[in-house]
């Protein structure tokens, strides 16, 4: 229930920065849904793999993870190295990955968050997001 909150949050933010901006934005996107909406290709790391969202700035594609963890445990290291390995699958297609994280289970596994945040291009958190980080991101199309 918590992660459905979240990414409601999540969501509203990435709406009006999409907006604001005129990027396209798409929830829920899957490798079919991609090519058939905006016709970019891309490769998937298993089939039923879905991105909570997608966004387009003219040729540049940002594929978007996002997660709350309120509690510890071993599900954040597990998650953070899936990352590291999506980050790598992704950008050797030319594509962006951007993973929003939270919550006071981080507090717990700095370790594997740290080494992610080392690793991957962004990582960011609500509040990076609500004062206008990811908007420049993809502004600046880094």
């Amino acid at each position: 229930m918590v992660e459905r909150r979240w990414e409601t949050i999540v969501e509203s933010l990435l709406r009006q920065i999409c907006q604001e901006h005129k990027f396209l934005l798409m929830p829920q996107a899957t490798s079919p849904k991609i090519i058939l909406e905006w016709g970019i290709h891309v490769e998937v790391d298993k089939s039923t793999r879905r991105f909570d969202f997608a966004i387009k700035n003219g040729n540049t594609l940002y594929l978007i993870e996002t997660n709350f963890y309120g509690g510890g445990g071993s599900k954040l290291k597990a998650t953070a190295g899936e990352y590291r390995a999506l980050f790598d699958f992704i950008s050797s297609q030319g594509h962006k990955f951007i993973w929003i994280t939270d919550g006071l289970g981080w507090k717990s596994t700095l370790r594997p968050l740290e080494e992610t945040f080392n690793y991957i291009d962004y990582i960011l958190n609500l509040k990076m997001v609500s004062t206008g980080l990811l908007s420049e991101i993809i502004i600046q199309q880094l």
